[in-house]
């Protein structure tokens, strides 16, 4: 069997790795970047702990364990995968902060409650008093990644595997008898295919439209700003707090904006970057010698309902990977579309992720 995948973003990495662990099929990742484009983009927090609904959250949290599972099959991405945990006050009010904990509690998440005294002296020391909150939800669980070398190393792993690798884009299917038989790249060459999966982030749009498939996705930018790297942890853990999140990355960076998302950019944003930063160097002890290095703004490819769209797309030979939150979800997602794409075998998890949700192909609106 041959399969070609769509992006190299740490969806399609992942993809591409699963389905390379067969030596039943032939593999070939066709991304004009290795890496994506929303991937190295992002904030790059593993965790399950961002969603109040629980079939995403059982979601999320298998995705997590699938990772641990990954790094020790492919250990060169350890050094991109840290599980320290994260510090939570986001939500302002502490009442409903604490019901959020209990939830999260009940459904078998680690949380623990940790005091103000714990934090300056234990889980925090770094940041400055006033801005501690009287306590916090440490989600003990929860990890960070350099997402876009993780990437990279899966592509690298696929490609020890017998994967192929086109550096280009596809600018639309071939197809055969009413499914989808390969691609064709910008040069005008032809890939063909027993299958093809798109995990193209935004870039998946067009690329359905052209087969009467309509794509529920927008783009949502995010500001994120980035410090001069620094020789010491200043940072040990991921900050989740109402206004400010941030870590610090395997290269000393902090990296911070007003939601793991970024924050908005506005028509300014120089101006929010600016604001930021003086936030954080508010936030930490000695912030006054960190330096401003740059910002990025991330178009984070968000399905209508926020929740990912995975598996079929109602034309053979055709399947979608596309949603935020990449990067927790691309372990699972690797696992279960390729087995989908190998096997026929469908997960039931993938039920609640179906494109069909939508119902608004051509198709079905011709129905209507």
């Amino acid at each position: 069997m041959s399969v070609v995948v769509i992006g190299g973003g740490i969806v399609g990495s992942s993809i591409a790795w699963h389905l390379s662990q067969s030596n039943t099929v032939n593999t070939t990742i066709v991304a004009a970047k290795i890496g994506g484009d929303a991937t190295p983009n992002s904030f790059a927090w593993v965790n399950a702990g961002s969603t109040d609904q629980k079939f995403y959250y059982d979601f999320r949290w298998r995705s997590m364990n699938r990772w641990r599972e990954i790094e020790i099959s492919e250990p060169a991405i350890s050094n991109y995968i840290h599980w320290g945990g994260s510090l939570n006050w986001e939500i302002a009010n502490e009442t409903e902060r604490a019901e959020y904990g209990e939830k999260l509690k009940a459904w078998g998440y680690g949380v623990v409650s940790v005091n103000k005294t714990e934090l300056a002296s234990t889980y925090a020391p770094e940041f400055e008093d006033d801005f501690l909150p009287n306590w916090a939800l440490r989600y003990t669980e929860e990890g960070q990644m350099e997402a876009h070398i993780v990437a990279k190393k899966l592509v690298e792993a696929a490609q020890a595997n017998g994967a192929g690798l086109l550096e280009t884009n596809v600018t639309s299917f071939l197809k055969s008898n009413g499914r989808v038989a390969g691609v064709v790249l910008a040069s005008g060459e032809e890939v063909r295919a027993d299958h093809v999966v798109v995990a193209a982030g935004l870039g998946s749009v067009n690329l359905l439209a052209a087969e009467d498939v309509d794509l529920p996705l927008t783009p949502k930018e995010g500001l994120l700003v980035n410090t001069v790297p620094v020789e010491k942890e200043l940072v040990s853990t991921i900050a989740y707090t109402n206004d400010l999140h941030l870590r610090q990355t395997f290269d000393g960076r902090i990296r911070f904006g007003s939601d793991y998302s970024g924050a908005d950019p506005g028509d300014k944003p120089q101006e929010v970057a600016n604001k930021l930063f003086t936030k954080l160097q508010a936030a930490i002890k000695g912030g006054d010698q960190l330096k401003f290095d740059y910002y990025t703004i991330g178009e984070r490819p968000t399905p209508g309902d926020g929740f990912p769209i995975l598996g079929e797309t109602g034309v053979d030979g055709l399947s979608i990977a596309v949603m935020h939150s990449g990067v927790t979800n691309g372990a699972l997602v690797g696992e279960l579309i390729s087995k989908l794409v190998l096997t026929g075998e469908k997960d039931p998890m993938l039920d609640n992720f179906l494109l069909s949700r939508f119902s608004n192909t051509t198709a079905d609106r011709e129905k209507q």
